[in-house]
């Protein structure tokens, strides 16, 4: 993209790497653990249910490359 970005003169001011996961959307039934150091006193056995990728969830990649995938198509690219 950044190679596409130059070849268009295009101005870019940043790119947003550190959340790219956060945009995947998951389509299965995910439940996790509390984190070490984040652990609800009041509820300890309590586990989370997201709703979209994060960071270190194996799905996280396949889920962010389906919206780029889209994304990019919808722009006209092939």
């Amino acid at each position: 993209m950044i190679a596409h970005a130059a070849l268009m003169h295009w101005c870019m001011e940043s790119v947003d790497v550190k959340t790219a996961f956060l945009y995947g959307e998951l389509d299965e039934e995910l439940y996790m653990r509390q984190p070490e150091g984040f652990v609800d006193p009041k509820r300890p056995h309590a586990v989370f249910h997201p709703k979209q990728a994060i960071y270190g969830l194996e799905q996280a990649a396949l889920q962010w490359w389906h919206v780029l995938d889209k994304s990019m198509m919808s722009i006209g690219f092939k």
